[in-house]
Parts: structure tokens; C-alpha cells; sequence
């Protein structure tokens, strides 16, 4: 804590408001060695608290905390966007980087009932992207095409429901509000899986 305190330049006083803890409890802690830990109550609080010193620019991003307060929220932000677009606890972990492989995990988002339901039900909202340009026009449109082809079976249609739920799941593998790359990897998934169709059955491409 003393460490810490020291990066910081904050105050006792100062960082007895934001942690929600005592000046008292905060002495205390910084004569603590550097090999004791909080108690684990104060444990998460402590860790968002570091989080938005970085982002006010009270703690350098180089700070080891700042790395491990930023590597702590990666991770569970990970895990909440894993369970959001439905892959189990077992197939928690990013696929191998190959076009199968992302097109075999599109179709295991798609080929949950519930996230169909949701592209259909969301369909104003998919064509709202097209603004973004041409190419965004294109690659949602031939996925629009196959989601409402007569003649593709289900099973065929599995990739571009799992595309277009990614497009509005509200937790994707980059955050939609980061600038510039917040909807970087949903154009990609949407390239990708439209390629595939405009590759596989040529009438849709255009």
C-alpha cells in the first residue's frame, strides 16, 4: 500500500475516500510488508480503484498495478463476453485463428434457438450498421439474404445468424465503445462469414 501510495501521490485521507475505508484502516495497511495481502473483502474494491486511477491518469499504465488491475478486468470481461455469446465454461478459451475455426464458432453461436430469435427480432437494429458504408451494406445484406433464404436449410443459415448476433450482442471480444476499434471485430466476423456464403453460393453475392 505504501508502494502504491507513493505512485499515486494521494494522501491517507485521499485514499480513504476512494477505497470507502477509514484514514485509520488505510494507516494500518500501509505498515503492512509487501507480502501481505488485503483482506479479500477490500480486495476487489481496491483493484477497480486502480483501474480508474489509470484511467484519470493518476497511475501510469507501465505501474504493476495498473497491469494487473487492467489484466484482472480483461479477464473478466472475457468471461462475461464467452457467456454472453453463449459458449460454455468448457470452451471458455479464444480458437485457434484459422477461417474454420471461426466459421465452427459462428456456427455454435448461431445455432443457439434464442440467439436466432434475437437477430429477428433485431433486424432494425442490424440494418442500422449499414450507415458505416458500402462495404457494411454488403457483407449485412448477403447475410440478411441467407437468414430469409427459402432455400437454405437451417443448418446452412448457422454462420450468419452467429455473425449477425455477434453484431448486436452487447458483449463482444472488443468493447463496442472503444474509438476507431470497438466495431473493428464485428466487421471482420461479418466479412468472414459473408465471404463464406458469397464463396459457397454465388447467387447471394451482391
Amino acid at each position: 500500500m505504501l508502494i502504491f501510495m507513493r505512485e499515486t501521490n494521494l494522501s491517507p485521507e485521499q485514499m480513504a475516500k476512494r477505497l470507502g475505508v477509514s484514514n485509520m484502516t488505510i494507516r494500518r495497511w500501509m505498515k503492512r510488508t509487501t507480502e501481505e495481502k488485503l483482506p479479500p473483502i477490500y480486495e476487489k474494491i481496491f483493484w477497480e480503484a486502480v483501474y480508474q486511477m489509470v484511467v484519470e491518469g493518476l497511475l501510469l499504465p507501465g505501474s504493476v498495478f495498473a497491469q494487473k488491475a487492467v489484466k484482472g478486468s480483461q479477464k473478466l470481461y472475457f468471461k462475461a463476453a464467452m457467456k454472453s455469446l453463449g459458449f460454455t465454461k468448457s470452451k471458455q478459451s479464444l480458437p485457434r485463428f484459422s477461417m474454420v475455426a471461426i466459421r465452427e464458432s459462428l456456427s455454435q453461436i448461431g445455432a443457439q434457438e434464442g440467439h436466432q430469435l434475437e437477430v429477428e427480432k433485431k433486424q432494425k437494429k442490424i440494418l442500422s450498421f449499414v450507415r458505416f458504408g458500402r462495404d457494411w451494406k454488403r457483407r449485412i445484406s448477403t447475410l440478411m439474404k441467407v437468414v430469409s433464404s427459402k432455400s437454405l436449410s437451417r443448418k446452412d443459415k448457422l454462420v450468419a445468424y452467429g455473425a449477425l448476433f455477434y453484431l448486436v450482442c452487447p458483449l463482444d471480444l472488443i468493447p463496442d465503445n472503444v474509438p476507431v476499434f470497438g466495431l473493428l471485430d464485428d466487421y471482420c466476423v461479418l466479412g468472414l462469414a459473408s465471404e463464406h456464403y458469397i464463396e459457397k453460393y454465388k447467387m447471394l453475392a451482391g
